[in-house]
């Protein structure tokens, strides 16, 4: 998986297509898996590496923030 783990904005196109929604629930599951694995080897200090990226993909999948 690449660093950059956010889809590229969708701010303002006024579209979000299911492949792109896919693409960051996708992301979003591995993101989960690496900060599980990280506490099931006690490496809770490596969880916070994590924080960031899913926080911007959660972001990015808020209704909220789409445009019509």
């Amino acid at each position: 998986m690449s660093v950059a783990f956010a889809a590229p904005r969708q701010r303002g196109k006024g579209e979000i297509t299911p492949a792109a929604i896919q693409k960051m629930l996708d992301d979003n599951n591995h993101l989960i898996q690496c900060i599980m694995d990280s506490q099931n080897k006690g490496k809770t200090s490596e969880c916070s590496h994590w924080r960031l990226p899913i926080h911007c993909l959660l972001y990015m999948l808020c209704p909220d923030r789409w445009v019509v």
